[in-house]
């Protein structure tokens, strides 16, 4: 039986020419949130940017729920397949804006923006008092972080690769943004693939991968 996700072969080495991975494959099935565990500077944040199709894999081919990708329709594959970084980028504007944002590119054509689906995440990840109108520039880290798994949530990709979505927060937060993130992932047609800090997260994951001298296996 195939898998929900199939994508690969990738290789990658890091700034200073050290093989991170070669060669290496994903196999994902749908419904759960997996956990992708490994040691500093092992090349995780750089896998999930080869599967989101960020980074240069000429060798890659990529499939979803049976669909072929080809390098020629990596954007139809980005539309699906969304990365919400590490370091939670935002536009130089008002909150509702960065919301909103995602639904008025190229990607988002037939989509549309759901200020009641905000409102009820915005209130899950302990934000429900932030207007919309509020400039993100005054935001704390944490406010931004969490803004930024909003986003990503909001815009119901099929496959959501989640890169220290809870780094900052403190533990009633992180646990709120975690419960979300689960129950994404856990419907059918979707999946998570996460990078977490703290280990208490993976456990609490569907399925661990471990990504450590190039290989990636079970954890």
């Amino acid at each position: 039986m195939s898998s929900f996700l199939e994508c690969g072969p990738f290789s990658a080495e890091d700034g200073e020419g050290r093989v991170l991975f070669e060669d290496l494959s994903l196999a994902l099935g749908d419904g759960q949130c997996v956990a992708l565990e490994g040691p500093s500077g092992g090349g995780k944040s750089t896998l999930l940017r080869h599967v989101a199709g960020l980074a240069w894999s000429p060798a890659a081919s990529r499939g979803l729920a049976g669909e072929s990708f080809a390098c020629s329709r990596l954007p139809a594959w980005r539309a699906r397949v969304s990365l919400a970084a590490q370091d939670a980028p935002m536009l130089a504007a008002s909150v509702g804006e960065n919301l909103r944002f995602p639904f008025a590119q190229r990607a988002g054509r037939g989509r549309r923006f759901d200020e009641g689906a905000a409102r009820g995440l915005l209130e899950r990840v302990g934000l429900a008092e932030l207007p919309l109108g509020r400039e993100v520039r005054t935001l704390s880290g944490g406010e931004r972080h969490r803004l930024a798994l909003v986003r990503a949530l909001l815009w119901e990709p099929t496959v959501l690769l989640a890169d220290e979505p809870l780094a900052g927060l403190d533990p009633d937060r992180a646990e709120a943004c975690f419960q979300a993130l689960l129950e994404f992932a856990r419907r059918p047609g979707r999946l998570a693939l996460c990078v977490f800090h703290e280990p208490s997260r993976n456990r609490g994951a569907d399925r661990r991968l471990h990504l450590g001298d190039g290989r990636l296996e079970e954890a």
